[in-house]
């Protein structure tokens, strides 16, 4: 007996074409375009049903240029592999399915921190056998086979129903666990730049001529193995060259450079993206300000209130006092403080009286509420970002201030979203402690060394 089973479409036009199909029955179309670009066009869910494809709009995934001979094999359980030609160089394509567990999702904890770039989760899994494994292979990890291995990619997405996906972070293993006995396993990591940047040193690329920073910043980012699309970083004027220590870390690195900018950071969108400019730079994932009813839509957890952090003047001055300017903290509405309650802010010498006034006019109006730090509980909020604004409101009073330590912990006993509220801190401004301390630091004058 023979059996014919023909079914023929055309999909889209395009040279060395090829469809692959994922676990989840979604698929999508690559070929090469007349100009040479790679494109890549995602196909909807196709449930069995080949003959009415959906094609979503099409990408241009390029990686070069004038690519030619695109092939691409599917392999079982693993993923794809193919190659390419750009010019005279072939380069092999390499894509490994993810796996998903979320229905084996005990419990996660992810930490943010303002001012701290490096990210941290913990996470723990339920470790049953993997009915699909021939070999009777645990789920997660087990004595011969683990999804959870050191260095192993975690995408920590949150979706709602059939909603798009919605991004909380890219993560590493730093450690992974589990008994040989128990049904449970688990990891614990950090984001790109606690993987990448805080662990690897500069060894031998550790000299950078002089040049524009941005130009140095990814040369640094290079050398700790990133790809383009791994980063952005903001376009800058401002030219130094640099010598460390070949055994500073990158990250290190990245902030001695950093020192000859009033404001540039460095942080890590959700997506994983490292994005490193100043806080105005649009790469960077946009803030805003949310209102919170307390005692309905959030509960407080601790609450600290301190007057040793409030002040009732400021002066600004260098440390030779040949600058020196004072302004009241006029509208202070805390404690019962002393007049003369004065904070002294000293600057580097050189810094002119026009700046100086500015500084002392900012930290004024930033001192009004400080001394009042708050920690919430509440409902799952996967959109909280640290350096969002929050209004906490009760029948009594208005508490404003910037989030500055949020933790999510999704588990199967509930999903919650503790964080931290400081009174000192202004949306897209920070906290008044690490404006201080940017204004008062010594600028690099790059060529830094360190004694061995």
């Amino acid at each position: 007996m023979e059996i014919l089973i023909e079914n023929s479409i055309t999909l889209a036009s395009g040279a060395y074409p090829d469809v692959v199909q994922f676990y989840d029955t979604s698929a999508e179309l690559f070929s090469i375009d007349p100009l040479g670009d790679m494109i890549g066009t995602p196909i909807k869910k196709l449930n069995g049903i080949y003959s009415d494809p959906q094609l979503e709009a099409p990408i241009n995934i390029s990686k070069d240029t004038n690519h030619t001979n695109l092939e691409i094999k599917t392999l079982n359980g693993f993923g794809m592999a193919g190659s390419y030609k750009s010019a005279d160089t072939h380069k092999m394509i390499i894509y490994e399915f993810a796996y998903e567990l979320d229905v084996f999702l005990n419990d996660l904890s992810l930490k943010y921190q303002l001012n701290n770039p490096i990210n941290t989760f913990n996470l723990s899994l339920e470790n049953p056998i993997d009915e699909g494994s021939d070999f009777g292979y645990n789920v997660a990890i087990s004595e011969n086979h683990a999804l959870l291995e050191p260095g192993s990619k975690i995408l920590l997405e949150f979706r709602a129903g059939e909603s798009e996906p919605f991004d909380m972070g890219v993560m590493y293993i730093d450690r992974s666990s589990f008994s040989l006995l128990g049904q449970t396993a688990s990891c614990e990591g950090r984001n790109l730049i606690g993987k990448a940047l805080k662990d690897q040193t500069l060894d031998e690329q550790n000299v950078f001529p002089y040049d524009y920073i941005h130009v140095i910043l990814e040369a640094l980012l290079i050398n700790a193995n990133l790809n383009s699309d791994q980063y952005i970083i903001e376009q800058s004027t401002i030219q130094n060259s640099f010598s460390f220590n070949s055994k500073t870390t990158t990250l290190d690195a990245i902030f001695e450079v950093l020192k000859v900018t009033l404001n540039w950071k460095i942080e890590e969108n959700t997506d994983g993206t490292i994005v490193i400019g100043s806080p105005s730079f649009s790469s960077f994932e946009q803030r805003s300000t949310y209102t919170f009813y307390r005692n309905k839509d959030i509960f407080s957890r601790d609450i600290t209130r301190d007057d040793n952090e409030a002040y009732r003047r400021v002066c600004v001055q260098t440390n030779s006092e040949s600058v020196k300017v004072y302004k009241d903290v006029v509208a202070y509405k805390g404690w019962n403080l002393q007049s003369k309650k004065t904070l002294y802010v000293d600057v580097p010498e050189g810094t002119s009286l026009y700046d100086a006034t500015a500084y002392a006019e900012e930290i004024a109006v930033r001192l009004e509420n400080v001394g009042k730090i708050e920690s919430f509980s509440g409902p799952f909020r996967p959109h909280l970002l640290h350096g969002d604004g929050a209004v906490i409101i009760d029948e009594n009073s208005t508490l404003l201030g910037l989030i500055t330590e949020i933790e999510h912990k999704p588990s199967k006993n509930g999903w919650k979203t503790l964080f931290t509220v400081d009174s000192g801190g202004q949306l897209n401004k920070g906290r008044i402690s690490d404006y201080i301390t940017k204004i008062t630091q010594p600028k690099s004058n790059g060529s830094i060394g360190y004694e061995e």
